[in-house]
């Protein structure tokens, strides 16, 4: 009896954690691999880390459902519940490319036209926001405006931005996570 209630409590314990790793593994994403194994993040990803074999897993979900409910440490990106550590290639990398996506044609007239509200944010994002920098980004988007709106993928726009940026001396340096 005692075991068939302890496997009970254990299953409705970890099978929600055990679906949103599947979610999280079914997307297919451009950033680095979470900071956690399959019982989600929470405190128990960080007391018993990211090895998936079921003993430290169980003990991991048990500890994140009853420690802290999971809406704390995601709202908060505490307890490796962020996609990467902040600042890194990949995280930068998903930022920039969401809002290259949003604001496609917005940031293709004011990269063309070398000013505007998009691309200064555009600029920040990428890391050269300060007004010394802004203005040789919004020159360097507008020389090379043609090769980097070239096509409409976000991703390939993205790419080409960075690797015109980088080309720039005073630039080189602002462009986060690289």
């Amino acid at each position: 009896m005692k075991k068939t209630v302890i496997a009970l409590v254990a299953a409705a314990t970890f099978a929600p954690a055990l679906s949103v790793a599947q979610d999280k593994k079914a997307k297919k994403a451009s950033y680095q691999t979470p900071n956690y194994g399959m019982a989600g993040c929470g405190l128990g990803s960080t007391v018993f880390g990211k090895n998936n074999s079921m003993g430290p897993q169980l003990s991991a979900a048990t500890t994140n459902n009853t420690f802290f409910p999971g809406s704390y440490p995601i709202t908060t990106g505490t307890s490796n519940c962020s996609d990467g550590v902040e600042g890194s290639a990949g995280t930068f990398r998903m930022e920039s490319e969401t809002f290259i996506s949003v604001n496609l044609g917005t940031l293709n007239k004011e990269a063309a036209q070398g000013e505007g509200d998009h691309l200064r944010s555009l600029a920040e994002i990428v890391g050269c926001g300060a007004d010394e920098q802004f203005t040789t980004f919004a020159s360097v988007t507008q020389t090379g405006h043609t090769e980097i709106f070239s096509d409409a993928v976000p991703a390939n726009v993205a790419t080409r931005l960075i690797d015109k940026v980088k080309q720039d001396e005073t630039l080189q340096n602002c462009v986060r996570g690289q």
